[in-house]
């Protein structure tokens, strides 16, 4: 493992000025940036000082889907070191040489993705725009952000009218670490993803806080319940309590950890990190398996 990095000073989230807003807006979880000839995806909400923490999504006009391929892609590019406040190695982007594209503004093009992308921000005012839709002006699907939590109620309403409807079918190549009738069960009873006019759609609510740097970390395989906690916003923190009662929270930024209802138990093979709580971080996991999973039910309103 390479040394870690040591900041003297550091930001949870990096901000810079909008020209539109006046105001700061924070590089996070969901915004994109050009670097170097590739775009690369903003992740988590901890960033050094002067960098950030991105993984490369499009190199060489090649879009990369996991985690694994991203990371030795960055390897070629640029510095990769261990963040102990992330608790693994990850890719920094230097800041200054990097041109930052912010969901929030968007400029929609005349294509039908781009209509329909518009008809959904119809419901849910405030909402950016990221994904391909943000870095290429077009794509195959909706991805849209915030930071407010109140827009999963609409959501939620939006599924109970009939307006949106659930994913069924998981796409291979973004099968990583749960199984692939784990992802399409779990996509399917998700509000955070979907279908909006037959075009799949995905939805990230962003919240961040601050967690203490890890001091160790240590490996784990076992099962876990799912006792309490948020699923909804990202990163999601349930409370869990491991098979011998240790209490742990388990963490994650990505959407296919969301939703997890109360009673879940998880098979993980993975790491626990130990820093002001017990972190079973679900991004670190190598697999993960479905053992039980409560039956939730999403109303429609007919009338």
């Amino acid at each position: 493992m390479a040394a870690p990095i040591r900041i003297i000073q550091c930001l949870t989230v990096i901000s810079y000025i909008s020209i539109r807003q006046r105001e700061p807006v924070e590089i996070v979880e969901g915004y994109f940036l050009k670097y170097k000839g590739g775009i690369w995806a903003v992740k988590g909400c901890y960033h050094p000082n002067g960098w950030v923490v991105a993984m490369p999504r499009v190199i060489g006009g090649r879009k990369l889907k996991t985690i694994k391929e991203s990371i030795e892609a960055a390897k070629q590019i640029t510095v990769v070191r261990y963040i102990e406040e992330i608790g693994r190695e990850v890719p920094l982007v230097p800041l200054k040489y990097a041109e930052i594209l912010d969901p929030f503004r968007w400029k929609p093009g005349d294509s039908e993705i781009c209509r329909k992308t518009n008809r959904m921000l119809d419901y849910l005012p405030g909402a950016g725009v990221t994904g391909s839709l943000l870095y290429d002006g077009d794509g195959k699907d909706i991805d849209l952000l915030t930071f407010n939590p109140r827009h999963y109620s609409i959501l939620k309403e939006m599924r109970q009218n009939g307006i949106t409807e659930p994913l069924d079918k998981v796409e291979f190549e973004d099968v990583e670490v749960l199984g692939i009738e784990d992802m399409r069960t779990l996509k399917a009873r998700r509000l955070l993803e979907g279908k909006f006019q037959k075009v799949p759609y995905t939805f990230k609510i962003v919240n961040c806080e601050e967690w203490e740097p890890v001091t160790n970390k240590k490996n784990f395989s076992g099962t876990v319940k799912l006792v309490s906690g948020n699923g909804i916003s990202l990163p999601v923190k349930y409370s869990g309590e491991l098979e011998d009662g240790t209490n742990v929270k388990l963490t994650s930024f990505r959407i296919r950890f969301t939703e997890l209802p109360k009673g879940t138990i998880l098979q993980v093979k993975g790491y626990l990190l130990e820093r002001n709580f017990l972190d079973l971080n679900l991004d670190l996991a190598e697999e993960i398996r479905i053992v039980k999973l409560p039956e939730t039910t999403i109303e429609r309103d007919d009338s």
